[in-house]
């Protein structure tokens, strides 16, 4: 039997979310050396990483609507504050992103300083959030 959609999406989201923030610290060490070649890569490598992470996020979401339509509908409720914080950090993490991106010269702009620090706080709880599920999505992966 092969794993349902969801299960594929929510590895596919888990295998990018590592390469993001691998290639993301990556780029952030890199920046404090003398070798900007090198920090031109990772942050390719993270730009890439990233385009592939919100894609996997926009039908991770897709696959989680109703969740989502029932906050509209009922309220947090006892729905997952911590879903509803990694949510909104992956809103600011991608917006600040992509600001920083269009708007700065890289050379520790404040953007770019907000990006880094919302992108550990998103980490940390996208790490909270695949710990709390991932029997889910191994039990998943194995029917």
């Amino acid at each position: 039997m092969k794993p349902n959609k969801n299960i594929l999406i929510d590895l596919y989201t888990l295998i990018s979310f590592i390469l993001i923030a691998v290639s993301g610290f990556g780029m952030h060490i890199s920046g404090h050396g003398s070798d900007h070649a090198l920090w031109h890569c990772w942050a390719v490598f993270h730009v890439v990483s990233a385009i592939i992470f919100v894609t996997c996020i926009a039908f991770h979401v897709k696959g989680h609507w109703a969740w989502y339509k029932s906050l509209f509908s009922t309220g947090i409720g006892k729905k997952s504050r911590v879903t509803i914080l990694l949510t909104v950090l992956m809103l600011a993490v991608t917006l600040s992103g992509i600001t920083d991106m269009l708007m700065s010269d890289h050379n520790e702009s404040h953007i770019g300083l907000w990006h880094y620090t919302i992108g550990i706080i998103f980490t940390v709880t996208a790490l909270g959030h695949f710990i709390k599920r991932h029997k889910i999505l191994f039990r998943g992966l194995k029917n």
